[in-house]
């Protein structure tokens, strides 16, 4: 093994320890498709004061004409209550 190798391995390790380790804190609440949705629902947790976080997962090679982007919506386990109650709300 080269030392250029082991010291990606090392990197990638701690990048993983350190994703694992940030994410205890956020619950996942709705995935959604679409900006039309992805708005929706974070509209509903901003006016409802709920800090909330993003992820869109990585989709290489998918282009189309209509928004299929992938949203994975997280609230801080202690707001995921609030969170909950905010996205049941009618408009």
């Amino acid at each position: 093994m080269t030392i250029s190798l082991i010291i990606l391995v090392v990197l990638f390790a701690i990048g993983m320890i350190f994703s694992m380790n940030s994410n205890r804190k956020w619950k996942l609440v709705r995935t959604v498709h679409g900006h039309e949705s992805y708005y929706m629902v974070v509209g509903k947790l901003k006016s409802n004061g709920v800090s909330y976080k993003t992820k869109t997962p990585i989709n290489f090679g998918h282009r189309s004409f209509s928004d299929n982007t992938q949203y994975d919506i997280y609230v801080k386990k202690e707001e995921e209550h609030k969170a909950i109650t905010a996205l049941r709300e009618q408009q």
